[in-house]
């Protein structure tokens, strides 16, 4: 999943096939038709969760205490699912 942050107003925002921004209006992206390739804009920082490992948080949830951890990262500036504009 490729999520946008905007380093102007600290929104974060899920992509998705429509364009959306953020809450300055800084920084937005969309899915390609594809749904893995990605255009972001303005300020945008793109951001992944591992799939499966978010899955796996989901499932294990906890009634309490500390939440399930799962894998995030930082997209690189230069990868070949995003487009930068």
């Amino acid at each position: 999943m490729k999520m946008l942050y905007c380093p102007k107003c600290h929104d974060v925002r899920k992509l998705q096939r429509k364009q959306v921004f953020c809450q300055c209006g800084g920084s937005s992206g969309w899915y390609n038709r594809d749904g893995l390739n990605a255009v972001v804009a303005g300020m945008a920082i793109p951001l992944g969760f591992q799939n499966s490992s978010f899955v796996k948080a989901l499932i294990n949830q906890p009634d309490e205490g500390r939440g399930e951890v799962f894998e995030a990262f930082v997209i690189p500036s230069e990868c070949p699912t995003i487009e930068r504009m």
